[in-house]
């Protein structure tokens, strides 16, 4: 039972709220009520983010701040009027329902930290930094997320906002696979940026989600192939390669086998989307 409310207005009184009290941020609630309902959270101390003043959404050179209490929604209409990376705009809108891209936001997103996390496997592909509160730290995202629901925060800091490159001449593909056509948990999901020059690889980013314990990313193995020719051998590669490394389980939505298979499908699926436009 929720037995105290507080809504602090400053990063100072923030920090010191979730010191003393132990209780839970959040913004939306999308995720946190849920589970309080259900019984997965136990608490009874709630901290309401929301009135807490930030500086917006802006952008700086090439890089992207998203600061807490931001909504998908929100982040979306700024995506489009800027036409800046346009792939995290294609994620966001397959976000739950209208009603929960209204209220949720990314920031608690990251802070539930699950491999199924849409917004999560892009901070990936867009080597986010988070910015931690009050001790004014970045931490890449990689070292940031532990594990399932498991990040890098002590007792008084929390998340203040989440950094994100802003690429451009990227070729970009998204597609997670459900039970369902909408507001569906991925039983399994890939994300590709893709740059290229003259028919080769001149930058590369996968990320999967839902096919090991953090979104699954491996740097050397796409800096393996840069200046490789583009080709169907080569994707065949590169999904053979992620499929030996990825480490699902089998849960109520799908067995680890045919999330194994996903696996290499989806690469090879982005790979004709991209290039020969025959796979839907």
């Amino acid at each position: 039972m929720i037995k105290q409310y507080f809504r602090p207005t400053n990063i100072d009184e923030l920090s010191e709220l979730k010191l003393k009290t132990n209780g839970y941020l959040f913004a939306g609630g999308t995720d946190l009520l849920v589970k309080i309902r259900a019984g997965t959270i136990k608490t009874e101390t709630l901290i309401d983010t929301k009135y807490l003043e930030t500086d917006g959404i802006k952008t700086n050179a090439n890089k992207l701040f998203i600061p807490l209490n931001t909504t998908y929604t929100e982040l979306r209409k700024f995506l489009k009027q800027n036409q800046i990376n346009l792939l995290l705009e294609e994620i966001i809108k397959t976000i739950g329902s209208p009603m929960i891209r209204n209220r949720g936001t990314p920031v608690g997103n990251i802070g539930n930290a699950s491999p199924a996390g849409d917004f999560v496997l892009a901070s990936y592909l867009f080597n986010a930094q988070i910015l931690i509160e009050p001790t004014s730290k970045k931490i890449p995202i990689n070292q940031f997320i532990k594990g399932p629901g498991k990040i890098e925060l002590s007792d008084d800091e929390f998340i203040y906002g989440i950094e994100l490159e802003i690429l451009e001449n990227y070729k970009y593909y998204f597609e997670k696979v459900g039970r369902r056509n909408a507001m569906i948990i991925s039983i399994a999901s890939v994300g590709m940026l893709l740059k290229e020059k003259e028919g080769k690889i001149e930058d590369i980013r996968i990320a999967l989600g839902s096919v090991a314990p953090y979104i699954l990313r491996d740097e050397n193995l796409e800096k393996s192939v840069i200046g490789k020719e583009i080709n169907e051998d080569l994707f065949k590669f590169l999904a053979s390669s992620y499929q030996k490394i990825a480490s699902p389980i089998t849960d109520v939505r799908a067995t680890k086998e045919y999330r194994k298979t996903l696996v290499y499908n989806l690469i090879l699926k982005a790979y004709n989307n991209l290039y020969k436009k025959v796979v839907m």
